[in-house]
């Protein structure tokens, strides 16, 4: 296994066991792997980022952002199988057009997203849901993975496309919807960007509806 964050030097020994029964060529870090926990980045260089901190308005449940911040271990997200599915195996790389499901590595809420609005640009909210350690979660929390790639797997260096199973809207964020003073007077997360789901976009190519693998744990591809 190979980490490419120095935070999680310690994490990375204590799996490297594991790692041992994958090959080590190159070829097998190149793809997005279940089990592996990453950063996600956006166009803007913020990160999809989580906290113990709830929405104030709509749903109520934990808030999803985009910060700014490098070395935020808040900015850490593992990959998993869809609600409703077995466990995928880890190293098993993920397909394009396949569903998984984000577990945030700190609070163990899953990503997810439902019909209530978002606070600033009112379109779809995303918030963090369920308990991966419980086993609570629903198919709100699926997201279907869309890329363009000639391996036909997420690639490590490409931006995908995160497309809500239930609501059809994509993982989205913009620059310009920032949480300030102004729209969240005295709130915590003024500075971080808002991320919502943007409706009807399946078809949509805007690059800020697209992420790319960062820093993180991976695990190679399983050795068949």
């Amino acid at each position: 296994m190979r980490t490419r964050f120095g935070v999680f030097a310690t994490v990375a020994c204590i799996v490297a066991k594991t790692a041992l029964a994958y090959d080590e060529d190159d070829d097998d870090f190149s793809l997005v792997t279940c089990g592996s926990t990453l950063k996600l980045k956006h166009r803007t260089g913020y990160h999809l980022h989580s906290h113990d901190i709830n929405w104030g308005s709509g749903s109520g449940q934990q808030s999803v952002t985009a910060m700014k911040s490098l070395d935020d271990s808040n900015s850490m997200w593992t990959i998993a199988s869809p609600a409703g599915e077995p466990t995928c195996p880890q190293g098993t790389p993920i397909k394009c057009g396949s569903t998984i499901r984000l577990i945030h590595h700190n609070t163990k809420k899953y990503l997810h997203s439902h019909m209530h609005a978002s606070p600033v640009s009112h379109r779809l909210e995303i918030s963090g849901y369920g308990n991966a350690n419980e086993g609570h979660s629903d198919t709100g929390d699926n997201w279907r993975v869309e890329c363009d790639s000639h391996t036909g797997f997420w690639q490590r260096d490409s931006k995908v496309k995160f497309l809500h199973v239930d609501t059809g809207g994509c993982l989205f964020s913009q620059k310009e919807v920032a949480f300030t003073n102004q729209n969240c007077r005295g709130c915590p997360i003024i500075g971080q960007l808002e991320v919502c789901g943007l409706q009807n976009c399946a078809h949509v190519s805007s690059p800020d509806a697209m992420w790319k693998a960062a820093d993180g744990i991976f695990f190679p591809k399983r050795r068949l």
